[in-house]
């Protein structure tokens, strides 16, 4: 049985910012909020479901061109990452994102940490959002 992506997708994802700690989904909302207006038809969906994530982990793309974002909560900051984070300008200062999308050689995925509401640059996230669009996604949307 396949999880439909764009019908449960933006439900999927209301629920994880809903489990959030507050000043996380404060961060959440205006991120989400960021990507959807950039990209009014963006996909989105959590994956990775697992006892630590019960909810899983947020990706946002396009059926023709992958993921492109997911979002992370951890203890102490919220996360941005970007598939091919290196390939933007400036580059995201955080190098550790492990993942399958890191096997390409052409780039690798970075993210960003966010520790509070006053620590989120919106716009630099409106830039780096902005570039993805001419940027290669990971996997394929189905």
């Amino acid at each position: 049985m396949t999880k439909d992506k764009t019908a449960n997708g933006k439900e999927n994802i209301q629920t994880w910012i809903d489990s959030l700690k507050p000043e996380h989904s404060l961060i959440a909302i205006r991120v989400d909020g960021l990507i959807r207006t950039h990209y009014p038809d963006i996909i989105c969906h959590t994956k990775w479901h697992k006892p630590s994530q019960p909810l899983g982990i947020p990706f946002y793309g396009l059926p023709n061109k992958g993921w492109m974002f997911a979002l992370w909560s951890f203890k102490n900051h919220f996360s941005v990452g970007f598939i091919a984070g290196t390939l933007l300008n400036p580059e995201p200062a955080v190098t550790k994102m492990s993942g399958p999308w890191n096997k390409n050689t052409e780039y690798k995925g970075r993210r960003i940490d966010i520790k509070d509401l006053s620590d989120c640059n919106e716009s630099l996230l409106d830039s780096w959002f902005i570039q993805a669009k001419d940027l290669p996604g990971w996997s394929k949307i189905e």
